[in-house]
């Protein structure tokens, strides 16, 4: 269970941004429709076909751009970082004082005395990559993205956005009744349990209270769904 959680905690950001993105913006389409076919009968019939064809395009493009964007962006962010750091190692290389000034000076802002930072600078000398480390994260405010994967980080993304964003259609491609009412209700529902869930796996990840996490995503989810369907009704009149 515990190496589970570890993986699923290395891209646990982009399980549930892609998540909540894909189930708000997906049923931010079915409250939008819903609220201007539920409210003018002439559109009542076309409502099903309505949902699903922009539903369904939305779910797909949406996806694919929001895994290809966070491929590009970790991407991007891991070649400026190694630009930098290859401008910090040069420097370093070139002449140490102002590394060892400059680590001196983080080291006091964190709370060392000057003597402490000074021994510490010291220490950092005997060991390049350590040194250049703690330059880029506490110097250059970067932390190190080598360690994360691009690719992985973009399927991650493109599958929780595929998986969650499916649910508030669901009913209208299932649905027999053809009732667009009743399908849009169901929709609401399990959207509103695919939110919970959502903030259930954030606190489980993040250790942090269980309803913060809760409240956090099913409010952001909700005032997205709920700006949408009275968008729909406004534009139906």
């Amino acid at each position: 269970m515990k190496k589970i959680v570890a993986q699923f905690s290395q891209h646990f950001k982009e399980v549930i941004y892609g998540g909540i993105d894909g189930i708000v913006t997906t049923f931010a389409v079915v409250s939008g429709f819903a609220g201007a076919a539920l409210t003018n009968d002439a559109t009542t019939q076309l409502s099903f076909l309505i949902v699903l064809l922009f539903g369904l395009a939305n779910l797909f493009a949406d996806a694919a751009s929001m895994g290809l964007g966070s491929f590009l962006s970790l991407r991007s962010e891991k070649d400026l970082y190694n630009t930098i750091r290859t401008k910090e190692a040069q420097s370093l290389a070139a002449g140490k004082e102002e590394g060892v000034a400059e680590t001196i000076r983080l080291m006091q802002v964190k709370g060392f005395s000057e003597e402490e930072a000074k021994t510490l600078a010291s220490l950092y000398q005997n060991n390049q990559e350590f040194w250049l480390d703690f330059l880029m994260q506490h110097g250059q405010d970067m932390p190190d993205p080598r360690g994360e994967n691009e690719i992985f980080n973009g399927l991650a993304t493109f599958i929780s956005f595929m998986v969650f964003g499916a649910v508030p259609l669901l009913p209208f491609m299932l649905s027999e009744s053809g009732d667009p009412k009743t399908a849009y209700i169901i929709s609401l529902v399990g959207t509103f349990m695919a939110l919970i869930l959502l903030g259930i796996l954030k606190w489980r990840v993040t250790g942090a209270k269980l309803l913060p996490s809760l409240l956090e995503v099913v409010l952001v989810g909700g005032t997205a769904s709920i700006l949408a369907y009275f968008v729909g009704v406004i534009f139906s009149v």
